[in-house]
């Protein structure tokens, strides 16, 4: 933040012979030109002539201001007051000399006597916020640029600073407001603009931050740091080549940028033209072949590119020019984890901790190779470490949070991705690995939450958004998941997935029909996608047509025999059929497939309820259908109805625990059966 102005003054000239107020005068005018050492040597002399003038210790307090001697002009300030205990601006500016040599108590102490004897100085107030930051006291930076703005309320400057205090305060939407009342104030201010994007950023809204940082850079084009970030938020969204653009242009202009070559490597990671990402580190090694740091840049490359046995011979390649880089041998690490050779990971990671034990990355490869050992434990105990060397590092909570969401550790993972989430509000994976676990512990609403944001972001990645469309079915929320499939078919009317996840939302809000149109698109496209038969064939038997039903699943089975979900529906055909033993083996088959799929344990044990021979095995089924997903509304109800078929009499504290989850099915069921 900025220093206060130190004026210098024009004094009277009324002698001819050299007194004390000559010899101010003369200071004063040199002061004026600059010429502050010049000007020093002649209050010094009006000090030896009279040393009881007080305005010639100030000047020249002032003038050892102008060239950083702080020290001397605290020296020279303490003298002024001793002799001028009213000279405001005395304790005003020696303020401003102890903050410069960052003795912030100091500082604040004579900015409060300052304001004491002069309460109606904006700057004043402005100074003390500045030395109240520096000393991390943003709160009470704030309530002095409050104070400043009642003063002068049309200064951009300190709109712009107390939106970096908000920022500071992790208020970015209350810095936003801030910039936006500065940049009215003064539109063409480059640095206004940049910290709007940065704030932007900060609360997750890419598109804005990389609009604000676009303009920040036409104002200014040599800002490196808009230039990097622009990368950074482009690739929050999945916009791989504009990102690759930015990351270039840093390099170029700055190329000592911290992780600028880095991040450029994994951008170019996703990019769809292998040969081009290929390229660039490939031109960087022709002209410079023992240049280690390229090896390790093109391999993170490759490895994004998921070529992992191209990615571990730059690994290779790299650590034998510099055996002792730790981010080498990290990425390495991850490479053979890539390849299952855990145990060489292993390796690697506890030497990348050897060599940089302040690595916390490389604790995050140990804890992955860890647990691609089955130590579950230990991956743990690693990824603690590597939250505790960084507590911001937002990828260590998420891996941690995906071994517990593994674990059905529901509420430890939600945890977890919080803390992701707060860390890095811009990474739109991290919100729906927290929708994940929020429908996990039963909160739909904080799930719509992330629904909601993540419809907002509008990244531009067909993976996250076809993950996000299944986990919104899975978690039955089908009209959220037609409104995203619907907006997804207008980008792209090729994707045969598109149509299939929309039928099967249109399906479970009744309409077949669509449905089926839906299905019958998706293998126009793509004839031998399995699921599409699976669930033409379930629409089908919807609406009694068993025979066409039984022919889709058929065909699917025939295509993929190992298809869990195509047992799944037969099994429900048969149950519908009275075959309950049928269909009991149809589930087998499907969880023989898939060991934790909480449906088919749901569903399996409602068959086994209509046989009395499998009492005990319903009863194991549901049990461990909630062992998995403790609070899943569908899961109480279908064990409500089991019970009922059993006579059990807890039958009603299931389907009245279900309503409570949010199941409408089990309202109705409750005032059938439990009156």
């Amino acid at each position: 933040m900025n220093r206060i102005l130190i004026l210098f003054f024009i004094l009277p000239f009324f002698c001819a012979a050299q007194s004390a107020d000559s010899y101010i005068q003369s200071g004063n005018n040199k002061a004026n030109k600059k010429d502050y050492r010049g000007a020093i040597i002649d209050f010094t002399r009006a000090i030896e002539i009279d040393g009881t003038k007080s305005k010639a210790y100030f000047y020249r307090g002032n003038a050892y201001t102008n060239i950083q001697e702080n020290t001397e002009a605290i020296k020279d300030y303490t003298k002024t007051i001793e002799l001028d205990p009213k000279n405001t601006n005395a304790y005003f500016y020696r303020a401003d000399a102890y903050n410069a040599i960052k003795a912030y108590p100091n500082a604040i102490a004579d900015f409060n006597q300052a304001i004491s004897m002069n309460p109606h100085n904006a700057d004043m107030y402005h100074y003390r916020a500045n030395a109240k930051s520096n000393s991390g006291d943003y709160t009470g930076a704030l309530a002095d640029f409050n104070s400043a703005l009642k003063i002068t309320p049309n200064d951009p400057q300190l709109y712009e600073y107390r939106g970096v205090t908000k920022s500071n305060l992790n208020d970015y939407k209350g810095a936003i407001d801030d910039y936006d009342v500065a940049v009215r104030l003064d539109p063409n201010n480059a640095d206004l603009i940049y910290y709007r994007a940065n704030a932007k950023e900060s609360l997750g809204d890419n598109k804005g931050a990389i609009a604000d940082f676009t303009r920040a850079i036409s104002l200014n084009p040599g800002n490196v740091e808009a230039i990097f970030y622009r990368g950074n938020a482009e690739v929050n969204i999945g916009l791989y080549p504009a990102a690759i653009a930015d990351y270039k242009r840093t390099v170029e202009l700055a190329p000592k940028t911290h992780n600028a070559y880095k991040y450029l490597a994994q951008a170019l990671g996703h990019e769809k033209d292998r040969a081009a990402a290929l390229a660039y580190f490939g031109e960087k090694i022709k002209k410079d072949s023992t240049n280690a740091a390229f090896y390790l840049y093109d391999g993170i490359v490759r490895s994004n590119q998921d070529d992992k046995p191209g990615a571990l011979v730059d690994f290779d390649r790299s650590i034998e020019l510099d055996n002792k880089s730790s981010d080498a041998f990290q990425n390495r690490s991850d490479a053979k984890t890539g390849l299952k050779r855990y145990t060489e990971a292993k390796d690697d990671a506890n030497q990348s901790i050897k060599l940089d034990a302040a690595n916390s990355y490389a604790y995050i490869s140990l804890a992955r190779a860890k647990y691609g050992l089955l130590d579950t434990a230990g991956a743990i105990k690693e990824l603690d470490k590597a939250v505790s060397i960084n507590i911001k590092n937002d990828y260590a909570y998420a891996i941690r949070g995906d071994i517990r969401l593994e674990q059905h550790k529901y509420d430890d993972a939600l945890a977890d991705y919080e803390k992701s989430v707060q860390y890095a509000p811009g990474n739109a994976g991290y919100y729906l690995r927290r929708l994940t676990a929020r429908i996990q512990t039963g909160d739909r609403k904080g799930a719509l939450a992330d629904y909601n944001k993540l419809m907002d972001m509008d990244a531009d990645d067909v993976a996250l958004y076809l993950k996000l469309g299944r986990t919104l079915i899975d978690g039955r929320f089908y009209s959220e998941a037609l409104v995203l499939f619907n907006k997804m078919i207008g980008k792209d009317a090729g994707n045969a997935r598109y149509y299939l996840y929309r039928g099967i939302s249109k399906q479970n809000l009744g309409n077949v029909n669509e449905a089926i149109a839906d299905y019958d698109k998706a293998i126009d496209i793509l004839p031998n996608l399995v699921e599409a038969f699976d669930n033409r064939g379930n629409a089908k038997f919807s609406r009694g047509d068993i025979e066409g039903a039984l022919k889709d699943i058929n065909m699917a089975i025939t295509i993929k025999e190992d298809d869990d979900q195509a047992y799944f529906f037969r099994a429900n055909i048969r149950m519908v059929q009275k075959n309950y033993q049928g269909a009991i083996d149809d589930y087998n088959s499907s969880l023989y497939i898939s060991l934790e799929n909480i449906k088919v344990y749901a569903f399996r044990g409602y068959a086994e309820s209509f046989l009395p021979e499998y009492t005990a095995q319903y009863k194991a089924d549901f049990g461990e259908a909630l062992k998995l997903q403790p609070k899943n509304d569908f899961v109480y109800y279908l064990r409500g109805l089991a019970k009922l078929n059993q006579k059990d009499n807890s039958a009603c504290a299931d389907l009245n625990k279900a309503v409570e989850l949010g199941s409408m099915e089990a309202k109705d069921a409750v005032k059938k059966y439990c009156r």
